[in-house]
């Protein structure tokens, strides 16, 4: 079993299918060299001259040892091409974090606009007269919805500024936080000013 020292992953799997790099995070696993020599004597690495390659780079067609060697999209590539490949391609877990941010900030946003509309619930009462309770009720969950509302457009805001592939969600998220926010900022303005 291989634990990778960064992410702290562990892989059951052979080390053939995983390579010379975490999956997860993409740092090197640093393992003990337990690889068998090839069959067939393909020659030295081509980065480290003392070491015995076991394949080529199936990009470039260099001869690579099990140190250099390197899966990505189930392909076995060299350091040089994965080099190459990683400033064309996002990191996959900073890709998924971007994607958690767009949807927590749409989810954050629509509750925030759930707890607003919760408070206006007893304050439809306010023709009969509100009690003490129900005045409370309605300014705290009045002030609370706030805090969803921050946390949306900050998740949202986080994810347009990496951009993420989900810059749509994103936008909505920030919009509805944003809307909100402006909403509640603007009815306690006018409280204080009336009052």
């Amino acid at each position: 079993m291989i634990e990778c020292r960064y992410c702290r992953d562990a892989f059951g799997t052979p080390t053939e299918k995983i390579g010379a790099r975490c999956p997860t995070c993409r740092m090197p696993l640093f393992e003990r060299d337990r690889h068998k020599a090839p069959p067939i004597d393909l020659g030295p690495c081509a980065l480290h001259k003392d070491k015995t390659a076991h394949g080529k780079c199936q990009q470039c067609g260099k001869l690579i040892c099990p140190v250099c060697r390197t899966r990505w999209d189930d392909r076995i590539i060299c350091t040089s091409c994965m080099d190459a490949v990683l400033s064309k391609e996002p990191n996959p877990r900073l890709v998924r974090t971007l994607d958690r941010q767009a949807g927590w900030s749409v989810a954050l946003a629509t509750v925030g606009w759930l707890v607003l509309l919760m408070t206006f619930w007893p304050l439809s009462a306010l023709s009969q007269g509100l009690t003490q309770g129900q005045a409370t009720a309605a300014s705290l969950l009045f002030l609370f919805s706030f805090l969803p509302a921050l946390c949306a457009a900050g998740q949202g805001a986080a994810c347009i500024r990496a951009r993420g592939r989900r810059l749509t969600l994103a936008t909505c998220g920030v919009s509805l936080a944003g809307a909100q926010l402006g909403l509640l900022l603007g009815l306690l303005v006018c409280n204080v000013w009336l009052n």
